[in-house]
């Protein structure tokens, strides 16, 4: 193939594949001939074919950029795409500009605070957050707390400290659960004893008191508030018989509270480590959620378990990046967050009480539907019907995307019937073609 060709080619691809979007800059020529070991004749010519096929068109002044409609990426094929399966919060529900005014006033002391190399966090963002925890009755010191790379990284960090040189380790999981927790076990060879939880809040602890009482088991993974994938907080009956057991037998609680700010009606219930008093409970949380998306911004209070999880953290990460620290800071300092954070529960209330009216309306009594008390998820399940995993393709072909069930279940060995919708995007009045699409699938026999 001539140099010319291939460079066409080159570019084609990109396009294509959505590295570069309508109205990115192109290389110019003189880059393109050194990049590429190509002439200037070569070069543009390359470039000519791609404007005749209509992937770029010339700027005056400005070079080539990629024409608009130039070509089908793949990016903007996943734009047409329904994201309820999307693990993330819809961008499109927070005002940035609160938290966008915070970052600019920070960056002023950010040369000053570059010298004091604080690895375990933001001395200001820790205090900030041992007297919020103080104003929800958790007694947390600010210099017990570790500000971590997101709260994937506290959960991380939690899991691999209370699994360290165990010969077979095992945790305890409640389920269905967070696909990311699930994963991290299975990257670290870490057994799971699940613990299903029905959408009508039962528990069966049986298992886990055998499983301890063996020795087998060295740890209980929970989320006690707003439960991904169903939005359901565990009762207070469950919450002390799971403490019960934990006390009786010394085993350590990892809790993830990542969505305890998006609590439909504050306040939302006390976290597990509300009544810890020797340091059991490994507390991991997030401002992804509910401040900073995208900032990669948790924390965990580790309580006895602090000093492995510093080790742990200094070895691996070092550090979490300091100007996002500073920003939050100062947001929780001036209190700039709680109007944007009301806001932000109130919408997704509304929503997830809208898009559960509209699919009640298209299923029958055999679908159960979760009833969130926060967070953005909405969990659907039947103990019969069409498998959600093979079910996903022909959705996506119809414009829809959702989580199978089987993403929230060890190994995937469950959940066949069931998947979770990301009610953050839900917005019914344009989407009722999708729902009785989605609901004509899931009632096929």
């Amino acid at each position: 193939m001539s140099k010319y060709a291939t460079l066409v080619d080159f570019f084609v691809a990109a396009i294509e594949h959505g590295s570069y979007r309508p109205g990115d800059a192109l290389p110019s020529l003189r880059s393109l001939c050194q990049t590429h070991g190509v002439g200037m004749n070569t070069a543009k010519r390359a470039y000519y074919e791609l404007e005749r096929q209509g992937y770029v068109e010339a700027q005056p002044r400005a070079g080539f950029r990629v024409a608009a409609g130039g070509g089908a990426t793949a990016a903007a094929k996943v734009d047409t795409v329904l994201p309820w399966g999307s693990p993330f919060i819809n961008p499109a529900l927070f005002d940035g500009r609160a938290l966008a005014q915070a970052f600019g006033r920070v960056q002023r002391r950010y040369p000053e605070l570059l010298a004091r190399h604080e690895l375990l966090g933001l001395d200001a963002l820790r205090r900030q957050l041992a007297r919020q925890c103080h104003a929800e009755g958790m007694a947390l010191d600010w210099d017990q707390i570790v500000i971590t790379c997101g709260g994937m990284e506290a959960l991380a960090l939690a899991v691999q400290v209370v699994t360290h040189e165990r010969p077979a380790p095992c945790l305890a999981v409640l389920t269905p659960a967070f696909p990311g927790l699930l994963g991290l076990m299975a990257q670290h060879g870490i057994a799971t004893l699940a613990l299903p939880v029905g959408l009508d809040g039962a528990l069966d602890l049986a298992p886990l008191a055998q499983g301890l009482a063996a020795g087998r088991v060295h740890g209980i993974a929970v989320m006690a508030n707003f439960q991904h994938p169903t939005g359901h907080c565990l009762s207070e009956a469950a919450r002390a018989a799971l403490w019960q057991l934990a006390e009786r037998y010394d085993v350590p609680i990892i809790e993830d509270d990542a969505y305890r700010q998006l609590a439909f009606e504050a306040p939302a219930p006390a976290p597990l480590k509300a009544r810890d008093t020797v340091g059991r409970v490994l507390y991991c949380a997030t401002f992804s959620k509910s401040l900073a998306p995208g900032y990669r911004v948790g924390w965990i209070a580790p309580g006895r378990y602090l000093d492995a999880v510093c080790r742990l953290k200094v070895s691996t990460t070092l550090a979490s990046p300091l100007p996002n620290q500073m920003a939050i800071a100062e947001l929780l300092a001036d209190g700039g967050y709680q109007p944007g954070l009301r806001r932000l529960c109130q919408q997704l209330a509304e929503r997830a009480a809208v898009l559960r009216r509209e699919l009640a309306a298209r299923l029958p009594a055999s679908v159960r539907l979760s009833q969130p008390q926060g967070g953005y998820f909405l969990w659907l399940e039947q103990d019969d019907g069409p498998d959600s995993q093979t079910l996903l393709a022909e959705a996506q072909a119809h414009g829809l995307h959702f989580a199978p069930g089987a993403l929230f279940h060890p190994g995937g060995a469950g959940g066949r019937h069931s998947l979770r919708l990301n009610l953050s995007y839900a917005e019914p009045a344009g989407q009722l073609a999708a729902l009785d699409w989605l609901a004509a699938v899931l009632t096929r026999r």
